[in-house]
């Protein structure tokens, strides 16, 4: 069998699911796609596995990715918000750019492991096979300990908005959009918008401070008499 780089995803994540598949991966999926019945959230949550070849070796690691419908859609009204704003911010997107830009998080298990410090934990490097199998190791080991809990942080929603708080380097150019619909999610609209109407840009770049802007247009909802939400231009007036 040939040692390469699809060779080495492909075991890490054959060897992944037969030692932690009951516990923590989607069974019947290739990928390492997280299902746990403690996931009190909808975030889709996954694994990529990389290894990449420097000089006849293999740099292994592991990367979380993080997807959520009610971002990707807020980012989406974002991006179109921004291309008006700024049309010459269309040249610059590539396909890659476009889909990174729809995940909410993307971070790599070696950060995890060293509580996002710099330098963090350098890539496992492997040369051989033996040495993909020290690298599965270190992986189950990973989920068992330090990593594993901080992926369980992302099971409720309030949790999650910890460790948001906790890093504000999380989910990097977009944080802020990022963290606005966490916190709609977890306390309402209205408490992101104050969140958000506190939030000095004043010097920032335009991407970043387009963000604060795109976000303080947004009303916290109105609502009638009777307490349901108008809903932009589909809301009918009842007579009283």
């Amino acid at each position: 069998m040939a040692f390469d780089s699809k060779t080495i995803r492909t075991k890490v994540a054959e060897e992944l699911h037969t030692r932690l598949g009951q516990k923590w991966f989607k069974p019947g999926s290739p990928g390492l796609e997280i299902a746990s019945a403690d996931n009190l959230t909808d975030f889709s949550i996954e694994f990529d596995c990389y290894a990449e070849r420097r000089y006849g070796e293999y740099d292994c690691s592991l990367v979380a990715v993080f997807k959520w419908k009610k971002f990707a859609k807020l980012y989406r009204d974002f991006d179109q918000w921004y291309e008006i704003k700024d049309p010459s911010s269309a040249q610059f997107k590539t396909k890659s750019s476009r889909q990174q830009s729809k995940q909410f998080l993307r971070v790599s298990v070696d950060h995890v492991y060293s509580s996002f410090s710099v330098p963090c934990r350098w890539p496992f490097c492997a040369v051989d096979e033996q040495d993909v199998g020290g690298f599965i190791a270190q992986c189950v080991a990973d989920f068992d300990g330090k990593v594993g809990a901080w992926i369980r942080q992302w099971f409720t929603w309030t949790s999650a908005l910890d460790v948001m708080d906790g890093n504000k380097q999380l989910c990097g150019a977009w944080r802020d959009l990022a963290y606005f619909c966490l916190l709609e999610q977890v306390h309402g609209r209205a408490a992101a918008s104050k969140w958000i109407g506190g939030v000095d840009a004043t010097g920032w770049p335009g991407f970043l401070a387009a963000q604060v802007e795109y976000l303080r247009s947004l009303q916290p909802e109105q609502k009638d008499r009777n307490g349901r939400a108008k809903e932009l231009g589909l809301y009918r007036k009842v007579a009283p």
